[in-house]
């Protein structure tokens, strides 16, 4: 089925998101494909450009994460691509977003506050003053579009906070290059990994569960694909309720 342009603003609403909100996407691109959009030669495009105009008066942060710093390679932070799809390294493109300067998990802003977000700190990844502290400061909409909750990053946020015992901290050596800067700098990077002699992916379906229970997630139809809305505030309290529970609460071991 073909929805019409001006159901991406439906939709948006009919989740409870406003033009002020502040949110962080995490999208998959099919959802772009069942819009029409006349004359357009890349609807992911106009996709994008569509959530823009509707987040006109708020800000909108979409993950670019490149992993640089754990293969050993430089971060070039206007060049580096996003390992994490297209409809990352496509709103990366879009002219206009600032972009954080993080050696593993960089991130694109648009709007008000798009320089805040993206001005972090990068010898941490889930610690204080990173991106991923400033979105549970200021209660952040986080927004899946077509995709699992699995794929909220902002859950290794309440892992290290919550000091989970099947990760462990380990420190990457980064080299970021800005553009227009001939030399390098060097930083040293903190990142709570996984242990792998676990199975510690992500299964956050309990959590989803919960939080529709408790009426602090949002899960509704976006067209043809699912889309889901919690805030980082309450995405934290419901997370943390159930780890003080099992600690293993938010794996699939």
């Amino acid at each position: 089925m073909i929805f019409p342009r001006s159901d991406i603003n439906k939709h948006l609403s009919n989740l409870g998101l406003v033009s002020s909100d502040t949110v962080m996407i995490h999208g998959d691109a099919g959802v772009a494909g069942q819009y029409i959009f006349k004359d357009s030669s890349s609807p992911l495009s106009s996709f994008i450009l569509n959530l823009l105009d509707y987040f006109n008066n708020g800000t909108i942060i979409v993950p670019n994460f490149t992993y640089s710093a754990t293969d050993g390679k430089i971060f070039e932070v206007d060049k580096t691509p996003s390992k994490i799809g297209k409809f990352s390294e496509i709103f990366r493109l879009m002219k206009g977003g600032h972009r954080s300067r993080h050696p593993i998990f960089s991130v694109s802003c648009f709007g008000e506050h798009a320089k805040y977000y993206s001005d972090t700190i990068t010898t941490d990844c889930f610690g204080k003053d990173t991106l991923f502290d400033k979105l549970y400061i200021n209660n952040v909409k986080i927004l899946t579009l077509g995709c699992s909750l699995d794929r909220v990053t902002f859950t290794h946020f309440v892992e290290q906070n919550l000091n989970i015992p099947y990760r462990h901290f380990k420190y990457f050596k980064a080299h970021i290059k800005d553009k227009n800067k001939k030399n390098l700098e060097e930083v040293a990077v903190r990142y709570f990994v996984r242990n792998l002699n676990l199975d510690t992916n992500l299964d956050l379906s309990d959590l989803e569960t919960e939080a529709i229970q408790a009426k602090k997630l949002v899960k509704k139809p976006f067209g043809r694909f699912l889309a889901r809305t919690i805030s980082a505030d309450d995405f934290f309290n419901e997370a943390e309720k159930m780890i003080k529970k099992n600690k293993y609460a938010l794996i699939k071991k």
